[in-house]
C-alpha cells in the first residue's frame, strides 16, 4: 500500500515537471529572436533566395531548438513513468490517432524528393517532420497527463510577456519606428548592426503576428466574460485590448476576419454560461476600448481601415446579399441554442458542411487535374478557372491567395497519399510552376498561405484527415459542454483559442512559433473535455 501511494506521488511529481517545461516552452518560443547563420544546401540553383549559401535566419532556428530540447525532456520524463512506474496508459482510439499521424508523417518524410528539408525544414522556416512529430507528442502527452487546476490559467498568461513584446513592436512600427535600427535591439537579437529588414513581430512575419493576435484575443475576451474575479477581468480587459492592438497594427485582414468569426460564438457561448448583465456591460467596455484603439491607428495610418473595417465593402461588392445572411446566420445561433435539440443540430451541421467541403474540394481538384491534362495535350481553346471573373474578383479580395492555393492543389494532385514532406514547397513550387514561381504582383511564392493545404502538400490527405479529426473533437466537446452548462471556463478558454487558431488556418500556415500555441491550447482542450466525460 505504502509503495502505491509513493509511486502514485512520484507521477504527480513528474506531471508537475512536464507542466512546467510546457509552460517555459509556450512562454519563450514564441518570443526568443536570436541570429543564426549557417550554410544551406539547396537543389535550387542559380542566383535566388532559395539557392545554396550561407543563410541568416533570426526568427525560428531558437524557436525550433527549444521545442526540440523540450520535448525531449517530457519524453524521457513520460516514458520513466510508464516503465519504472508501471503507469498505465490506455490506447484508446485518440492514442491511436495521434500515434497513426507520427506514423504518416515519418513515411511522408522517407518518401519525399528533399528528405533532409522534409525532415528538419527549410532553412528559414524549421518546420519540417521532425517539428511536426515534436506537436503530436505534446498533444499526446497533454491528452494523457493528470493537470491541477491551478496551473491551467498559467499556460494563459504565459503569453502575457509575448503579447506585450509584440503589441509595443507593431504600434511603434506603425508609427514609422523600426526598432531593428537601434543598436541594443540587434545586440539582444544577436546581430552586430548587420541585421537587415523590418522587425514587425517576433513570429516572422505580420500575417503570423496577426494570425496569433486574434488567438490571443479570442482566448482573452471567452477569459474576460466566465471570470468572476473583478481585478483579473481587468487584467483580461487589458490583455483583449492589447491583442486587438496587435491585430489591427500589424496590417494583415487574416486575424481581423477570425476575430469577426469568434466573437458570436463567444458572446453566444457567454450569454449561455453567465448572466446577461455581466456579457453586456464588460462586452460593452471592451467595445469602447477597442473603437478608440481603431481610431487611433487608423488616424496614423489609413491602411489599418484597409486590412479590417474594408472588408465589409469588398464582401458587399461581390454580393449586397452576404453581411445580411451573416446577420441571419448570427441570430439563427442564438434560436439554436435558446430553442431546438442543440447537439443533433450540432451534428447535422457539421456532417453537412464536411459533405459540401469534401465534395468542393474534390470538385475544383478534378476540374483543376481536366483543365491541366487539356492544356498538356495542345488544347489552346481551354478556359483556365484563374480567367474566370469571380475567381478574379475573389482573388483580389483575398490578396492572391485563392491563386496560390490554387496552385498548391495541383501540387497535392501529384502526392495526395503521403505528400511531398513537410517545408518543401518552395523547391517544389519553383521547379514546377509555370511562372518561375513568381505571384500575380511578383512576388516569390514560398508557403501556400492555407495550413491544411500546407498539411495536405506536407503529409498528404491522410494526415490531413486526421488533423480535421482532432479539431472537430475539440469543436464538438465544447459545444456539448456549453449546451450541458458545464461549469468550467478553461474548456472554453483554450477550446476557443483553439477554434480562432483553426478559423486564422484558413489564411495562414504555420510556424514553430505559432504552432506551439495551437498544440498546447488544443492538448489542453482535450484533457479537459476527457476528463469530463469521465467524471
Amino acid at each position: 500500500m505504502l509503495k502505491k501511494y509513493y509511486t502514485e506521488y512520484k507521477i504527480e511529481n513528474i506531471n508537475k515537471i512536464i507542466v512546467y517545461i510546457l509552460l517555459f516552452v509556450i512562454g519563450i518560443v514564441p518570443i526568443i529572436t536570436y541570429k543564426y547563420q549557417a550554410a544551406s544546401y539547396s537543389p535550387i540553383f542559380g542566383n535566388h533566395s532559395f539557392s545554396t549559401g550561407m543563410k541568416v535566419d533570426i526568427f525560428n532556428f531558437f524557436k525550433s531548438l527549444i521545442l526540440y530540447l523540450g520535448t525531449i525532456g517530457i519524453f524521457g520524463l513520460f516514458i520513466y513513468k510508464i516503465l519504472f512506474l508501471k503507469e498505465e496508459q490506455k490506447l484508446n482510439k485518440f492514442n491511436v490517432l495521434i500515434l497513426g499521424l507520427m506514423c504518416i508523417i515519418a513515411l511522408s518524410t522517407a518518401f519525399a524528393n528533399y528528405k533532409d528539408i522534409a525532415l528538419l525544414g527549410n532553412f528559414d522556416r524549421h518546420e519540417g517532420a521532425l517539428a511536426w512529430i515534436c506537436y503530436l507528442f505534446i498533444l499526446f502527452v497533454l491528452y494523457n497527463i493528470k493537470i491541477e487546476n491551478k496551473y491551467l490559467k498559467l499556460f494563459y498568461f504565459a503569453l502575457v510577456p509575448f503579447l506585450v513584446l509584440n503589441t509595443i513592436l507593431a504600434v511603434v512600427k506603425l508609427f514609422g519606428v523600426d526598432m531593428l535600427q537601434y543598436p541594443i535591439v540587434q545586440t539582444l537579437m544577436g546581430g552586430k548592426g548587420d541585421l537587415t529588414g523590418q522587425l514587425f513581430t517576433t513570429l516572422y512575419h505580420y500575417n503570423f503576428g496577426s494570425g496569433v493576435a486574434a488567438v490571443m484575443f479570442s482566448a482573452s475576451f471567452m477569459y474576460l466574460l466566465l471570470e468572476e474575479d473583478t481585478k483579473k477581468k481587468i487584467i483580461l480587459l487589458i490583455t483583449s485590448v492589447l491583442s486587438f492592438t496587435m491585430l489591427l497594427a500589424l496590417i494583415s485582414n487574416g486575424g481581423f476576419i477570425t476575430i469577426l468569426v469568434l466573437i458570436p460564438l463567444i458572446i453566444v457561448c457567454g450569454l449561455r454560461l453567465t448572466d446577461k448583465k455581466n456579457v453586456l456591460i464588460w462586452s460593452s467596455i471592451l467595445l469602447v476600448l477597442n473603437a478608440i484603439v481603431y481610431f487611433v491607428l487608423n488616424s496614423k495610418n489609413s491602411v489599418v481601415y484597409d486590412e479590417s473595417m474594408a472588408i465589409f465593402t469588398k464582401l458587399n461588392g461581390i454580393s449586397p446579399l452576404i453581411i445580411p445572411a451573416i446577420i441571419v446566420l448570427f441570430i439563427g445561433l442564438l434560436f439554436v441554442m435558446k430553442f431546438i435539440n442543440k447537439k443533433k443540430f450540432f451534428n447535422y451541421v457539421v456532417s453537412i458542411s464536411l459533405v459540401v467541403m469534401v465534395v468542393s474540394f474534390g470538385m475544383y481538384s478534378y476540374t483543376l487535374n481536366k483543365q491541366n491534362k487539356e492544356i498538356e495535350t495542345g488544347n489552346t481553346s481551354v478556359i483556365r478557372i484563374e480567367e474566370n471573373p469571380m475567381f478574379i474578383k475573389l482573388n483580389e479580395i483575398s490578396t492572391d491567395r485563392l491563386n496560390i492555393w490554387t496552385k498548391t492543389i495541383n501540387l497535392i494532385n501529384e502526392k495526395p497519399i503521403l505528400g511531398h514532406g513537410f517545408d518543401t514547397f518552395p523547391y517544389v513550387f519553383l521547379s514546377n510552376d509555370d511562372n518561375g514561381g513568381l505571384s500575380t504582383y511578383g512576388e516569390v511564392i514560398d508557403k501556400p498561405h492555407n495550413w491544411y493545404l500546407s498539411i495536405a502538400y506536407g503529409s498528404g490527405l491522410i494526415s490531413l484527415i486526421g488533423i480535421v479529426i482532432i479539431i472537430l473533437s475539440i469543436i464538438k466537446g465544447a459545444f456539448y459542454s456549453c449546451v450541458d452548462k458545464v461549469d468550467n471556463k478553461y474548456i472554453y478558454i483554450f477550446s476557443i483559442g483553439s477554434i480562432a487558431y483553426v478559423v486564422q488556418g484558413m489564411f495562414n500556415d504555420s510556424l514553430v512559433g505559432t504552432s506551439i500555441i495551437f498544440w498546447i491550447f488544443a492538448g489542453l482542450s482535450l484533457n479537459l473535455l476527457k476528463n469530463e466525460i469521465n467524471e
